[in-house]
């Protein structure tokens, strides 16, 4: 009887060294996933048409005239949403997704007035308001875009 449960232990040491050798083996030679960088989306509208756009988190209103703009041409592309017809790459109109821990900043949260350029001729409002590790930084020729916009960001705990 006691060479039995020997053998017996004996065969269970023999599986279990084979079983994690494979795995071993497996976690060695696997080749390594991609991972997708994260991508904003409209995920419904509020009552009066705007956009509830998610991003990693953070909930958020845009215009609905607005749409995810395509960065993949511009120097370092962004998260980006902005009117039909902006240029993706234009960096004083729309509305960008950041990173808090590289967002470098001028001016303190919240709306400010933003000065004339070639997205804004006549100057505008511009703002930015930071959910955990995300900065929403928003610049529109009208100031109660920019304010609802900033307003409307929260972040699922």
């Amino acid at each position: 009887m006691l060479k039995k449960v020997r053998a017996v232990i004996v065969l269970l040491l023999v599986a279990g060294l084979a079983l994690a050798g494979y795995a071993g083996y497996r976690l060695v030679t696997e080749e390594p996933k991609e991972h997708a960088a994260p991508v904003s989306r409209s995920t419904g509208t509020t009552d009066d048409g705007w956009q509830v756009v998610t991003y990693r988190g953070v909930h958020l209103e845009v215009p609905p005239d607005w749409r995810r703009l395509d960065t993949s041409g511009c120097d370092g592309p962004t998260e980006r949403w902005g009117r039909a017809g902006l240029d993706p790459c234009a960096p004083d109109a729309g509305l960008w997704f950041q990173e808090a821990a590289t967002f470098d900043t001028s001016f303190a949260p919240g709306v400010h007035t933003a000065p004339a350029s070639e997205s804004l001729p006549d100057g505008g409002w511009a703002g930015y308001v930071t959910r955990g590790d995300v900065v929403v930084d928003v610049a529109d020729a009208d100031q109660a875009v920019v304010r609802r916009i900033l307003q409307s960001v929260t972040e699922t705990v």
